[in-house]
């Protein structure tokens, strides 16, 4: 690494699990660029991230939670859709000049249809209310779906912050599309669960500290279709016990490690407006 080397990094805790520098210094090398991806285990302020991203100086960063909502005061800019979330995932500093924008919701949509999925029309469950949750709902009332139901415990801010992104999505000029709701988790006991062609778990059950636990019971899985489809944005376990016993009663299960690449490749052309070598990368990966 010289003086000229372009440096990005991954703010995050924990930090040890990530992919992200194997993807990115991958991109790098393909594309023949001055450049290295490294980690950074933080809990640091948005502030301290800020003037760290400054005086490194870093040319653009990823970010977790809870960074990707407390860095947002600290940007000279966030494009409309990171705005709209109220989350940003990747910034690239031009100068100084710190540009947020979220790449998550995409990489996610993405990823499904590159699984040959076609959303419009389609019954849409997703799991969780945070900054990953409200990224992908962004991107899924784009594509038309005939509904999107959203489960996020209603005693939790997020609960409000997902009701009142549904509400600026359904007033748009032109609603995309108009049967959005937030339930909390109780209404799972009474839902026609049977009537879902897609659940899409955004919480981080299934991770670290919450490997062990899952976002539904067996029992509420059974009561799927066999030809809904489950997803989960969770990559490390490949498979968490939710995706395992949703495969074991025979529906189809996606982790998270697609939409992963997916939302780094528009992270890498944000940065850099070279593509990631996807297909390469992936054979790695799996």
């Amino acid at each position: 690494m010289s003086d000229l080397t372009q440096q990005y990094t991954l703010f995050a805790h924990p930090a040890k699990h990530s992919l992200s520098p194997q993807i990115h210094n991958e991109g790098f090398r393909v594309n023949r660029l001055d450049a290295v991806y490294f980690v950074i285990d933080t809990e640091a302020a948005g502030s301290e991230i800020a003037a760290e991203i400054r005086t490194r100086p870093l040319a653009g960063c990823n970010l977790s939670l809870p960074l990707k909502e407390t860095l947002i005061p600290e940007l000279d800019e966030i494009s409309p859709t990171a705005q709209l979330i109220g989350a940003v995932n990747t910034v690239k500093n031009i100068a100084g000049r710190l540009i947020g924008t979220n790449t998550d919701g995409e990489g996610l949509i993405a990823d499904i249809q590159a699984n040959n999925v076609n959303l419009s029309g389609k019954r849409i469950l997703l799991l969780g209310g945070g900054a990953c949750a409200r990224a992908i709902l962004v991107a899924l009332a784009a594509r038309q779906p005939l509904e999107v139901t959203v489960i996020q415990r209603a005693n939790r801010p997020h609960f409000q912050q997902v009701q009142t992104l549904i509400t600026i999505l359904q007033s748009a000029s032109e609603p995309l599309v108009s049967n959005l709701t937030c339930v909390d988790w109780s209404w799972l006991a009474s839902a026609e669960l049977e009537s879902y062609d897609l659940v899409i778990n955004a919480t981080s059950l299934g991770f670290g500290a919450h490997h062990a636990q899952a976002p539904l019971s067996i029992e509420q899985l059974r009561r799927f279709q066999p030809t809904t489809q489950i997803w989960d944005v969770i990559y490390e376990p490949r498979e968490t016990h939710f995706l395992q016993a949703s495969r074991e009663l025979g529906l189809t299960t996606h982790n998270g490690l697609g939409m992963l690449l997916q939302q780094a490749a528009r992270s890498f052309d944000f940065w850099t407006g070279h593509k990631l070598p996807l297909a390469v990368i992936e054979k790695t990966l799996k």
